[in-house]
């Protein structure tokens, strides 16, 4: 009630997620440790605001249920709601003044633009961020295309003056290199067409080699292997993706090796690189932002030491 009051003040309308626990133990793929770091265990700065970007189709909806606990347990607070307009001006609810690590709500008014479009959008929430609100340092969670986006944008348009710095960044069910071709349909007439070839994958088709490339590099992944030596050396990254076990080797729209592959990209270039397998309750791709105790404990852990 406490977080729904304060959301519906922004002018948000608050969806109801109850919690479950989680009946099965993940898998941790690899990681990637440098500069004396340990991936498990990341030093967590004070007061470093943490943005979370949606996917396609996405909203406020898709990204309160991960934090909401976080808000409850006193980890973080709430701090700003952003609506990016379809011509890319940034308005802002809320306040970062005295809010220990505030949450930063991202809403894109045109959620199926893509992911290429939604970074250049989130350069100018950083911009906004920057130059109104004197943040230097940020903390990012991306979901589905929201991760591609992010990773897209720290490559891409980062390095510009007018950006802060990020620290950590989490990509959960990131489909770095497609999407399941099958999901396609009920984005048909919501989308471009443009936007529609990227579900251009296939379960169990592809295969990473033994420097984790994939085999199979679908389009959206070669924008990304072009400019991967521009990601920042000194972030932090959490990569967690679903595994349905159900022999298909995905959380139902992205294929792990689609999810995995974004180590190949930057595992060894950042200060450290984790992946995180979630077999627990629902780990679908929708399931894993809405109702997963599991990706909770993990972004709490990654994010706060908590």
């Amino acid at each position: 009630m406490l977080v729904a009051g304060i959301l519906l003040g922004f002018g948000v309308k608050l969806a109801t997620n109850s919690a479950k626990t989680s009946s099965q133990p993940s898998v941790t793929r690899k990681s990637h440790q440098t500069k004396h770091q340990t991936a498990n265990t990341v030093s967590a700065k004070v007061n470093v605001p943490t943005i979370l970007i949606h996917g396609v189709g996405g909203s406020f909806k898709s990204e309160i249920p991960m934090m909401k606990e976080a808000v409850k347990k006193g980890y973080a607070q709430w701090g700003l709601v952003v609506h990016v307009k379809a011509n890319g001006e940034v308005t802002t609810r809320g306040t970062l003044k005295n809010k220990p690590n505030p949450i930063i709500l991202v809403r894109f008014n045109n959620n199926v633009a893509g992911e290429v479009q939604d970074a250049k959008w989130i350069k100018n929430v950083l911009t906004t961020l920057k130059t109104k609100y004197d943040v230097t340092e940020y903390n990012m969670i991306g979901h589905s295309m929201g991760a591609y986006a992010a990773v897209y944008y720290e490559e891409y348009y980062s390095h510009d003056s007018n950006q802060p710095k990020l620290d950590k960044l989490v990509t959960l069910a990131g489909p770095f290199d497609g999407i399941i071709t099958a999901r396609k349909i009920r984005w048909i007439g919501r989308v471009s067409n443009s936007i529609l070839k990227l579900w251009d994958d296939t379960p169990n088709l592809n295969r990473l080699t033994a420097t984790g490339k994939p085999r199979i590099i679908h389009p959206e992944y070669r924008l990304l292997l072009a400019k991967r030596n521009e990601f920042p050396s000194s972030a932090h990254v959490l990569n967690m993706y679903g595994n349905l076990k159900n022999g298909t080797n995905s959380d139902g729209t992205v294929t792990n090796i689609s999810s995995e592959s974004l180590a190949y990209l930057i595992g060894s270039r950042v200060a450290s690189y984790r992946e995180k397998m979630i077999t627990s309750y629902d780990a679908s791709h929708y399931g894993l932002h809405n109702d997963n105790t599991e990706v909770r404990e993990q972004l709490y852990k990654f994010l706060w030491n908590k």
